[in-house]
Order: structure tokens, then C-alpha cells, then sequence
């Protein structure tokens, strides 16, 4: 054999022990990476399966607290429907005012009072004196069945104090499905007065003080029984009932049956932010204080409505009415005006509104539902003064002449305050065509007045 190749082999066969020593450590590393992987692997497993044991026993604890919470208000709904306060909604408001008042040559706040002279006379309704300076709680139930039930209590100042003496119940009304159909409504109840376009409480409209309308030409409640009936963009309304009293007496001497009929019917217009035409009309009789069987035939229509888009709104009545004997003079009283109010809302606070009214009430020396038995002084209505004598007790007797027609301006300012607070300001002036507005300063007439007022709202 050749030598170098000899030398070659053992070269060859001296270095394959080397060769494999490389791989074998090469191996080694590799396994103790690989055991350090799995390892870490395994740590990562066995954080993962705590974290989910630990995410299993949070949920576990949390379906236990949910199941807990779930019977507890099963309990609170079982407790409330068992009190009867499922279905019932609390509303309320406090309006104290400030009014003055020159004619009167008076400046007072105005808030609860029952009248102009003492805590124990009767109530006296004036344009200065209505339903601001009020206060009123609002209960409305409905339950599963549909039924509506609503109580309203008003001290001092709502339709209870001004047909029912001392009585505090503004309304109190059931609304009953008929044959399970929720549109078509059973009412009962002492229902509050269904004519014009502004609302009895200060909290729901801008001025303070109401339009003539409302004040003397309309009613104040309905005591009797009724349907309601809503289809679409319709409602109408239909009662027989008494209408400003909860029972005809007639002063104790007469029998009592005197219903009337009422009916109204509103149509919401489309494409409107809020729009509304309603027509209302009551046939049959109502308390006369100047007819001795306590009551007498009355006719009264009325058509307003309201339209409000944007910044801007616009309201609207015009009525008609007339009643046997219940004019100064004992004859038949006739009687028709209309009101109409502008308002703008200047900021999303702030809103100004102006009002105008006419109330035409000369025919045989005035007359307005319910009955005139002589001049008002502070309202402007009746007789002509200048037409009167002087009687023995110092009152205006014996007036020949027409009944005064009445007009009157007010511009007011709204100011948001808080989303349930609203600050007001009013400045009103009346006018008639006669001078029958009593001047306290001096003991004369007048052909107007001016009266300034405030009012803060608060309600919930």
C-alpha cells in the first residue's frame, strides 16, 4: 500500500471522534433549549389554566350576584305592585307671583289665596288673581289593563276652590278601556274644562295671567260621565255631565236636574313639530247666580288650535256662547271673542310671547256664563257706570245702560333657569270701550288698567 495513502486514512479515522463530539453537543444544546421551551411552554399553560379557573370562578360568582340581584328586584316588583305603585307617575309644581295691580293701587305677592279680603271669604276669581300664585300635586295610575286613573290636588286654587267651596280636588278621573281597546275610553270623574288653546297651570304655557277668554268665557270643570275615542290623527271627546258644580242644589228649594252636553274633537296636523285644530261645543245648562232656580239654558261653541315650528309658535280661539237669563238686565246674555298668541324662542332659554284678546259682552248690559248681577269694577265688565244710580250699601244700582266690551295687550319674557325651573315677567294692558274699570285712588272710572307681573315656576 502506498505510504501517503496510509497517512491519509489514519489522518481520516484520528478526526471522525472529533467530528462526532461536535454533533453530540450540538444535540445536547439543542435538547436542554428545547426542555427550556417546553418548560416555559408549560408555565405559560399552567398560568393560563389558573387565570381561567380564576375567570370560571369570577363568572360563577358574578351569576350568583346577578341571580341574587334578579330575585331582588323580582322581590322590589312584587313589593311595588303588591303598594300599587307599578304604573304610577308623580307630577308637581309651585308657582309663587308678584302683582301689581294700578287701578287697584295694589302690590302684592300672590301664592295660595282664596281671595282678596280674608283667609275666610270666599274665592274671588279676577284676571289678577286666577290660577298663578299656585301649587298642585298630580297622581296618574295606569294599570295592565289600560285603566287610567288621575287625581289632582290643587289647594286654594284650583276647579275645586272655585265650584266646590274649600274643596282641593282639581281633578279626579278614571279612564276605562272598552272591550279591551285602549282607543276607545269609558271617563268619569270630575273632569277640568276641554275649551281653548292655553292650559290652566302655569308650568305649561308662557304668560302668566290668562286670555279673557279663559278667564270669563269659558268653563271651569265637568262632573259626569263620557267617551273617548281616538283613530289616527282624531280624537273625540263626549260627556254628559254637570258643568261647574259636583251636584245641583238649587239652593235647596228646586229639584236637580240640569246635565249639559259636551263635546270637542281635535285633529293633530302632520309635518309640524306640534299642531293641533279642535273644535268644542256644550249644549244644555249651566248655574246662574242670577236666576233663582240656580240654573238656565246655555249654547257655547268654540274653535282653537296651535301650530309650532322652529323657533316660532302661534295659538288661536275664537268662541261664541250664549245663556238664558243670565244678563245684567235678566234677559238672554250673548257673548263672543277671540285670542290669539305669538311666541319666540330666542335661545333654547329664552322666549318672548305677545297676546292679544277681545271679548265683546255689551248686549242688555253684559252677561257671561254663570250670570251678572252688576258692574265689576276690577274685571271691566257689566254695565255702563255712567248709566247706574248710587245705591243705599254704596253699589251701582239700577243701570240702563250696554255692557262693556273688553280688549287686552300682554308681552312677556320666559327665562329657563334650569331644566325644571322657569322665571316670568308680564306687563298686560286692558282696555274697554266704556269706563268701567274702579279707580280705588280717587273713586272714579276708568277705560283701562296696567298690571306688571313675576312668577317663578318650579316643577317636576
Amino acid at each position: 500500500m502506498n505510504k501517503f495513502k496510509l497517512t491519509v486514512l489514519a489522518a481520516s479515522l484520528g478526526l471522525a471522534p472529533l467530528a462526532h463530539a461536535d454533533t453530540n453537543a450540538d444535540i445536547l444544546n439543542e435538547l436542554q433549549a428545547l426542555k427550556a421551551k417546553v418548560q416555559q411552554l408549560e408555565a405559560q399553560v399552567k398560568e393560563q389554566q389558573a387565570q381561567i379557573t380564576d375567570n370560571q370562578k369570577a363568572t360563577d360568582e358574578a351569576s350568583k350576584v346577578a341571580n341574587h340581584a334578579d330575585v331582588q328586584v323580582s322581590g322590589i316588583k312584587q313589593a311595588n305592585e303588591a303598594a300599587g305603585f307599578m304604573g304610577l307617575k308623580i307630577t308637581g309644581m309651585i308657582a309663587p307671583a308678584y302683582v301689581y295691580n294700578q287701578d287697584q293701587q295694589s302690590s302684592s305677592f300672590v301664592f295660595l289665596n282664596r281671595s282678596n279680603a280674608s283667609a275666610g271669604g270666599s274665592t274671588l276669581y279676577n284676571y289678577d288673581n286666577s290660577y298663578f300664585g299656585s301649587a298642585y300635586i298630580s297622581f296618574a295610575k295606569e294599570t295592565e289593563g289600560g285603566t287610567k286613573w288621575t287625581l289632582t290636588l290643587a289647594p286654594d286654587r284650583g276647579a275645586g276652590t272655585l265650584m266646590n267651596g274649600n274643596s282641593i280636588i282639581h281633578e279626579a278621573s278614571v279612564s276605562l278601556p272598552l272591550n279591551g281597546d285602549k282607543d276607545t275610553r269609558l271617563i268619569a270623574g270630575q273632569i277640568p274644562d276641554w275649551e281653548g288653546y292655553e292650559s290652566t297651570w302655569p308650568n305649561q304655557g308662557p304668560a302668566i295671567t290668562h286670555n279673557l277668554l279663559f278667564d270669563f268665557a269659558e268653563l271651569t270643570a265637568y262632573t259626569g260621565v263620557g267617551v273617548d275615542v281616538t283613530r289616527g290623527n282624531w280624537e273625540w271627546k263626549t260627556m254628559l255631565a254637570n258643568v261647574n258644580s259636583p251636584r245641583y242644589y238649587y239652593n235647596n228649594n228646586y229639584g236637580g236636574r240640569a246635565p249639559a252636553a259636551i263635546f270637542r274633537a281635535d285633529y293633530s296636523v302632520p309635518g309640524y313639530d306640534n299642531a293641533d285644530i279642535g273644535f268644542w261645543g256644550l249644549v244644555g245648562k249651566l248655574p246662574n247666580a242670577a236666576n233663582l232656580t240656580g240654573t238656565s239654558s246655555a249654547a257655547m261653541f268654540e274653535v282653537d288650535g296651535y301650530v309650532t315650528q322652529g323657533a316660532w309658535g302661534y295659538y288661536g280661539q275664537v268662541g261664541y256662547g250664549q245663556q238664558s237669563q243670565a244678563a245684567y238686565n235678566g234677559d238672554t246674555a250673548r257673548w263672543y271673542g277671540l285670542s290669539g298668541m305669538l311666541t319666540y324662542n330666542f335661545t333654547p332659554r329664552v322666549l318672548t310671547f305677545a297676546r292679544f284678546d277681545y271679548l265683546n259682552d255689551s248686549r242688555n248690559g253684559g252677561g257671561l256664563p254663570g250670570g251678572v248681577s252688576g258692574p265689576d269694577g276690577i274685571n271691566g265688565f257689566g254695565p255702563d257706570p255712567a248709566t247706574c244710580t248710587q245705591g243705599s250699601g254704596g253699589g251701582l244700582t239700577a243701570c240702563t245702560g250696554n255692557g262693556a266690551n273688553r280688549y287686552a295687550l300682554s308681552l312677556g319674557l320666559n327665562y329657563l333657569y334650569t331644566k325644571s325651573t322657569t322665571l316670568k315677567l308680564e306687563y298686560r294692558y286692558d282696555r274697554a270701550n266704556l269706563a268701567t274699570f274702579y279707580n280705588v285712588s280717587d273713586g272714579s272710572y276708568k277705560k283701562d288698567n296696567n298690571l306688571l307681573a313675576a312668577s317663578v315656576v318650579v316643577s317636576f
